[in-house]
């Protein structure tokens, strides 16, 4: 589960549920993204606030995984 604090980058899902438009959506936020690392700033049920050096998206949680977690 992922906290505020902590370190995340961009996973594509193994599974995306819905149609091709999930997948365009994935593909246009991983070229965005670009590989940066990013981190957690707040919560919004499913979604999280991440900066990514400088760059503040709102993300899906399934579109993450934590690199380093702040405990």
């Amino acid at each position: 589960m992922i906290q505020v604090g902590d370190l995340v980058r961009f996973k594509f899902p193994a599974q995306t549920a819905g149609a091709l438009t999930a997948l365009k959506v994935a593909k246009r936020m991983e070229a965005r993204i670009n590989k940066r690392t990013g981190l957690a700033l707040e919560i919004h049920g499913g979604n999280i606030l991440v900066n990514f050096e400088g760059d503040v998206i709102l993300v899906h949680v399934m579109f993450l995984e934590v690199i380093n977690e702040n405990r």
